[in-house]
This record gives structure tokens, C-alpha cells and sequence, in this order.
């Protein structure tokens, strides 16, 4: 069961990831980027709601502090991750974003091996050095087919790591602590505090300077702009439920598999399986070219997979 929620969590994820780069296309600076994710809470919120009310009911909804504290950590996290993650796709390949997503891992399974003793062997040491390896590889791939990194895009992509792996962190402590709750309103309460928190940030940024038109060229074009823009923001909408949706469903099920695997084989299945998928989607639908050096990446990123779910000693 372990592999079967774990699948159902990575193909919640790529459609996500797919509908993220097409909003991410669609915003501008970082208030937006935080405006953007609390609409896809408020979406989260409800759908969420409606999973608790198939697991027990609303009295699932009385957790105890452990539980609430970690999905205030999972929520913290989580904003961090879905702002940062919109901005770093706008600057670098899409498949180089996932990779650094990929080096998340290291941060639950780090952390569940400090705090809960969770055992890692030596072949899936060496399957963590080769995915590392992997997205060094993926980094420079980026550098290939987009603008050379910067220092803020650097930034970008390590906050992207740190937030989503201690997001999935968050997930792996709750199954130890979870008395009886059920994940969907552990992960409720992840997106509740998760809005909170990008309301409070959004309410205390400036607002972003925006370009104006002229007079003659506003009423040249006000009628065309004006519906295209009506359009584009409804497409953005579509976007940002469907999404809120998907998110859930990556998350619920990965907190699900919790149960039945170790961090040490969740998290790097699940991010091996993103990026190829990633890289798939990238290359049909967002036109970013294959080079040699993706090639190499993926083929040391399956390695490391192989030893770490496959191989074993």
C-alpha cells in the first residue's frame, strides 16, 4: 500500500508542477507570487475539509499540540516552498528547479535519522552522493539552455530545497505523533496555518511599482487589453484550483505512505520520479531542449535510485 499512495502522490505532483509553470508565467514579483499561493489556499482549505469529513468527521479536527505544532512547522515550510518555487521556475530550466527539489530529501531523511533512528544503509549512502551528484549535473544543464545563474537565483533554489524538505519532514514526524489523527486533517491544518501566513507577509509588503500606459495608447488598446486580461485571469484561476486540488492529494498520500516506508525510500522515489517526469513535460510542452548534459544527469539520478530502493548492503 506504501507504493501504491506513493504513486498516487507523484502524479497529484507532476500535474501540479505542470499547472505551477503555467501560473508562474503569469506573475510578476514576489507579492504577486504570495497573492497567487493564499487564492490556492483558500482553495486547499475546503478540499481539505471535505477529506476529514471522509476520514471521521469534523471531530478529527481536535488534535493534540504535537500535531498542531508540526502542521504550523509544515505550514511555515510550505509557504516558504511555494513562493520560492514560483519565482526560482521563472529563472531557471524547469527540470533544474526539480532537481534542487530533489536534494530535498536529505533533510527528512537527515533529520528522521537523528530523531527517529530511521537506519540508512551503505548502498543508499552512495544512492544519495549519486543523486547529489545528479543535480549538480542538472544545475549545469540550466546553465545551458537559460541565463547564467545569478546569486538570487542560487538563493531561490536553495530555499526551494530547505522549505520542502522540512516540509516533508513535518509529514514524517507526524506519523510518530499523530494519536490517532488522521493525515487529512493533519495536512488541513498545514494549509489553514499556510494561508495564514502568506495573508500576514502579504499584508506587510509594499505594494510592486507597475508600468502605466500612456493616455493615447490606453484608449487605443483598452478594449483588446481589457478582455485578454479578463481571460488570462480566469485561466489563472482554473489553474490555481485545480492546483490547490493536486497539492492536496501530493501531500495527503504522501503522508499516507509515511506509514508503510522509510523516509530513506519515499523521499527519493518520489523526487526521482518528479524529475523524470518534469523533464518529460519540460521537453513536450515547454519546449526546453535535451541536451547531453540532461542525459547524463538522469541516467546518474536512475543509479542513484537503484541503490537506494533496489540495491541493498
Amino acid at each position: 500500500m506504501g507504493y501504491f499512495f506513493l504513486c498516487l502522490s507523484i502524479a497529484s505532483g507532476a500535474v501540479k508542477g505542470f499547472l505551477g509553470k503555467k501560473v508562474s508565467n503569469r506573475t510578476s514579483g514576489l507579492k504577486d507570487a504570495i497573492f497567487t499561493n493564499f487564492i490556492r489556499m483558500l482553495f486547499c482549505i475546503p478540499i481539505g475539509f471535505l477529506f476529514v469529513c471522509f476520514d471521521g468527521g469534523a471531530a478529527a479536527l481536535l488534535v493534540n499540540k504535537k500535531v498542531l505544532l508540526l502542521a504550523a512547522l509544515g505550514g511555515a515550510a510550505t509557504s516558504a516552498f511555494l513562493v520560492t518555487w514560483l519565482l526560482a521556475v521563472q529563472k531557471n530550466a524547469f527540470t533544474s528547479v526539480d532537481a534542487f527539489v530533489s536534494m530535498s530529501m536529505l533533510v527528512p531523511i537527515l533529520l528522521s535519522g537523528i530523531f527517529y533512528h530511521e537506519k540508512i544503509t551503505l548502498s543508499q549512502i552512495i544512492g544519495l552522493a549519486l543523486l547529489l551528484s545528479a543535480v549538480v549535473l542538472m544545475s549545469m544543464y540550466s546553465n545551458q539552455i537559460k541565463q547564467k545563474l545569478t546569486l538570487p537565483a542560487v538563493l531561490f533554489l536553495f530555499l526551494v530545497s530547505l522549505s520542502n524538505g522540512l516540509t516533508d519532514f513535518s509529514q514524517k514526524s507526524f506519523v510518530y505523533n499523530a494519536d490517532g489523527t488522521p493525515a487529512s486533517a493533519f495536512n488541513f491544518y498545514i494549509y489553514v496555518f499556510t494561508a495564514v501566513i502568506l495573508f500576514v507577509v502579504f499584508l506587510c509588503l509594499k505594494a510592486e511599482p507597475t508600468k502605466t500606459l500612456s493616455a493615447d495608447s490606453a484608449s487605443e488598446n483598452s478594449d483588446a487589453t481589457s478582455q485578454k486580461t479578463a481571460l488570462m485571469d480566469k485561466r489563472k484561476l482554473l489553474y490555481i484550483a485545480i492546483m490547490a486540488l493536486t497539492l492536496f492529494c501530493n501531500t495527503y498520500f504522501k503522508t499516507l505512505s509515511a506509514n508503510y516506508l522509510p523516509a530513506v525510500l519515499i523521499y527519493p522515489l518520489a523526487q526521482g520520479s518528479a524529475i523524470l517526469l518534469t523533464t518529460l513535460m519540460s521537453t513536450f510542452f515547454f519546449k526546453e531542449k535535451i541536451k547531453p548534459l540532461c542525459i547524463v544527469g538522469l541516467l546518474v539520478l536512475f543509479a542513484g535510485l537503484l541503490f537506494i530502493n533496489v540495491l541493498s548492503f
